[in-house]
């Protein structure tokens, strides 16, 4: 197959959705002549051009306007019109940006197209863009083939968007379980207090702010992985008057192989998001077995069942959030449990599992379009 993966934003930027598409397209090069189609959407000092990548093609175009991160790439336009002859298949992922929505409306009816939203609008704050980009998804949305959905809560948002549940197929993120393996354990405090690992971009929606009023008189440490966005000044303000200095660090954005040592030297992962729309930190962690709180928001309670897997505590309510903690810092008993069900249930989220069931898929789609043409 000769296929073409669309990212808003580069492969090379540390968000979950580019690290899926960088991963499918990687594995699927294996057998498949596979090329991104990108933009330089939160990296514009990144050059446009064609770059390889193993067996793997990468085009990157300039990305001309922001636009709050809808983004804007005149070159996009050009090249996709340019190339998408050359394709028997291509797969947009990500909702509510340019690159979808204008691949969306150009290739209508003109190739098989797989959709991957990645997430929709979720927040109060994004009430009337989320209206109008709905309304515009609703007009050029007829000419995809296949609407993929990461959890069943993706696949209720896009049936309340106008698509036949039958068009819509659940497939989940995944972790390569080849790569997350225990390594040499590093210590990252002075104290011999248990570590509590946390790793999302520094923003207010990942509730860090929550976890730090939650531990204040908890014999616990807090180890923050990931880049900051704006926030991380209000969560070191936050440390400094919870006088919790010497129980708190801030890595900043890690490679894999650091982020793999922080995971093998902690003892409890957290995730207190005000929404995920999936959130592969968290199957990254179950990978480790770490017994791993989440909130009770977006797709994290579709990943973690209460004190089976892992341990659910109420969005935003700090109290409940400690109390979980606590139960983690004292029920031994409990935390064999969840590393014994963690490491079964992570199983299924295997990377070989889910990247056939996508080439599966995708084979679906070109002769299912070939049909129609016939």
């Amino acid at each position: 197959m000769k296929i073409l993966e669309i990212s808003s934003a580069p492969v090379s930027f540390n968000g979950g959705t580019e690290k899926v598409v960088l991963e499918l397209s990687k594995d699927l090069s294996k057998k498949h002549e596979v090329t991104i189609l990108q933009t330089t959407l939160y990296e514009q000092d990144k050059k446009s051009g064609v770059e390889k990548n193993g067996n793997l093609k990468i085009i990157t175009c300039k990305n001309d306007y922001f636009a709050k991160g809808f983004g804007y790439s005149l070159e996009f336009k050009n090249v996709l019109k340019k190339i998408y002859k050359n394709f028997d298949l291509i797969h947009i992922h990500g909702h509510g940006r340019f690159t979808s929505t204008y691949a969306l409306r150009f290739l209508k009816y003109k190739k098989p197209i797989i959709y991957t939203a990645h997430g929709f609008f979720h927040t109060s704050a994004s009430g009337k863009i989320k209206k109008i980009y709905n309304f515009i998804f609703s007009k050029i949305k007829n000419g995809v083939s296949i609407f993929i959905a990461l959890t069943p809560l993706e696949e209720k948002e896009y049936v309340r968007l106008g698509i036949k549940k039958e068009k819509v197929v659940i497939l989940p993120n995944w972790v390569n379980l080849r790569e997350f393996k225990a390594t040499k354990k590093k210590k990252y405090f002075s104290n011999s207090y248990p570590v509590l690992f946390c790793v999302g971009r520094i923003h207010e929606s990942k509730g860090m702010q929550f976890v730090l009023e939650a531990i204040k008189n908890l014999k616990v440490n807090f180890l923050i992985a990931g880049r900051d966005v704006g926030y991380l000044k209000t969560l070191k303000q936050i440390v400094k008057s919870q006088k919790i200095e010497k129980r708190v660090k801030f890595l900043g954005e890690i490679s894999d192989g650091e982020k793999r040592k922080a995971y093998s030297s902690s003892d409890f992962f957290v995730l207190f998001s005000e929404w995920e729309g999936f959130g592969i930190v968290v199957l990254e962690a179950l990978a480790y077995g770490l017994p791993t709180i989440v909130s009770n928001k977006g797709a994290l309670p579709y990943l973690i069942q209460n004190k089976k897997n892992g341990i659910i505590a109420k969005f935003p309510n700090v109290n409940d959030l400690r109390e979980k903690i606590n139960l983690l810092l004292k029920d031994k008993k409990l935390n064999k449990i969840l590393y014994k069900n963690s490491k079964e249930f992570i199983k299924k989220f295997d990377s070989k599992i889910i990247i056939k069931e996508y080439e599966k898929l995708y084979g679906k789609a070109i002769h299912d379009f070939k049909k129609k043409k016939l």
